[in-house]
């Protein structure tokens, strides 16, 4: 295992409670959590590199540690490190939105405890919208599943220590692919459709994803509702996890709309979109990240680590 470097994040920052989180997915699927460290296969055009993350910082003065724990053909170092510093973003100043967090005690009372937690993204742009193509009105394991059967299927993979770990299809495997051969994915047949055609636009140049990053946040959320099949929440959740983008809410996310019913107004069940949108749009700014950090508190009370069955499956709403 080869040191590549170690990362300086901005203060603070929780790895750990990363990692916990992380734990908590029925199906790991990319971002393998195992023996105290972050573990993540990326395949680039001319290899790929399996790549071992820990901290050995403290939460206040954090410090990565990035080993190259094995590849296959030829891989960039610099183009690996950079990958990894957007999946692990090092830099995010989260100062304002704690301050005014702890203005409201609602807030605060969930927020606090998540302080300095690592907004993980995506490898890609294609990723997060694949991924939550996938998890269109389907129960949160039922979509952790699907994917996990996906990467699988594509067969992106790299050994290491007597296991297997896998990068993310490509668009041109999942534009091959036909009908049947997403059948396994247990989504509606409109659903596979989807991915597929959205595949044969990226490999065919007609849509251009990994460049939203270059746009306003408004301009992406733009640029994806107007491609045929995507509508607010798809490109709400995938403009977060591939670029970080807090700027709007999920409103019809089921699952935020029970985690806001629970933490604002202590009540089970969910509550009407529009109850929703309110409580946050009186943060203004900082409503899109007030959000997050409430779904993410609602993953780390709802489940528990290494969660192996869907009996609480939490849903998303297109």
């Amino acid at each position: 295992m080869k040191h590549l470097t170690t990362l300086y994040p901005k203060a603070p920052y929780r790895f750990e409670l990363m990692l916990d989180i992380l734990s908590r997915f029925a199906h790991p699927t990319l971002d393998i959590v195992r023996e105290g460290a972050y573990w993540r296969a990326l395949h680039f055009e001319s290899g790929m590199a399996l790549v071992r993350v820990t901290s050995q910082g403290t939460v206040d003065s954090p410090a990565l540690d990035v080993h190259l724990a094995a590849q296959t053909g030829e891989v960039v170092t610099d183009v690996l490190l950079g990958a990894i510093k957007a999946i692990l973003p090092l830099d995010l100043d989260k100062t304002r939105f704690y301050e005014t967090a702890r203005r409201e005690s609602a807030l605060w009372g969930l927020v606090e405890p998540l302080i300095g937690l690592p907004q993980l993204r995506t490898a890609s742009a294609f990723e997060a919208l694949m991924q939550t193509v996938i998890e269109q009105q389907i129960a949160w394991v039922a979509a952790q599943k699907a994917q996990h059967w996906l990467v699988r299927w594509a067969g992106n993979c790299i050994e290491y220590d007597g296991a297997t770990f896998y990068a993310f299809p490509t668009a041109e495997q999942i534009a091959r692919a036909s009908m049947d051969d997403l059948i396994p994915l247990k989504i509606t047949f409109k659903r596979m459709a989807l991915m597929i055609a959205l595949a044969r636009q990226v490999v065919e140049g007609q849509l251009e994803l990994e460049g939203l990053g270059q746009k306003t946040a408004q301009a992406a959320y733009g640029y994806l509702l107007g491609i045929k099949g995507i509508g607010h929440w798809t490109a709400v959740v995938t403009l977060e996890r591939a670029f970080g983008h807090l700027n709007h809410v999920a409103h019809n996310d089921v699952a935020l709309q029970a985690a806001v019913n629970r933490f604002f107004y202590g009540g089970e069940g969910r509550i009407p979109a529009e109850q929703l949108k309110a409580t946050f749009e009186r943060y203004g700014e900082f409503g899109g990240i007030a959000a997050h950090y409430t779904l993410m508190r609602w993953v780390l009370e709802r489940y528990s680590v290494n969660q192996q069955n869907g009996e609480k499956a939490t849903e998303s709403s297109s």
